[in-house]
């Protein structure tokens, strides 16, 4: 760090002061942190939704807002996803890595979803379009966020 060394007016004895020139910028989350935080509170709200029991609508197949599928073990696999996003969010390469592998998970459950399946599967996970959709599109949009920020990495100095 340099510093630029100025004499004090009305200072008899020409004594100087030492001024830092430039601060380093304090540094925050990076994106990617804040991207996955924000996923994984949205997997937390929606865990917490399917527990409700007012939200969940049906006698048969429970449905969420009569939309989406929704069972036990969705409601584990989200309250699951949802914790280890928002652990993962201390560092930026953690981050990204969860994204990036919770994104191909999804995708994987999304087009699993578009198979015929045996119903001891279905019956424990159920499936329905709105719910395949919804794993497609948000498995795809974490591959891209994590894909890139690993490509890309965090801004280097210079």
């Amino acid at each position: 760090m340099r510093c630029i060394k100025r004499v004090r007016a009305g200072n008899p004895e020409g004594m100087t002061a030492t001024e830092p020139e430039t601060r380093a910028p304090r540094r925050g989350p990076a994106p990617v942190q804040g991207m996955g935080m924000l996923i994984g509170l949205l997997f937390l709200v929606l865990a917490a939704l399917e527990l409700m029991a007012g939200v969940a609508d049906g006698g048969g197949p429970r449905v969420l807002f009569g939309v989406l599928a929704v069972s036990g073990v969705w409601t584990l696999v989200h309250l699951l996803t949802g914790a280890a996003a928002v652990f993962c969010t201390r560092s930026s390469r953690w981050a990204a890595r969860f994204l990036v592998v919770a994104g191909a998970c999804y995708v994987v459950a999304g087009f699993a979803g578009l198979l015929p399946l045996p119903s001891a599967i279905t019956d424990t996970l159920p499936w329905n379009t709105a719910g395949v959709c919804l794993d497609l599109a948000l498995g795809t949009a974490m591959l891209i966020l994590g894909g890139g920020w690993l490509r890309r990495g965090p801004a280097r100095r210079r």
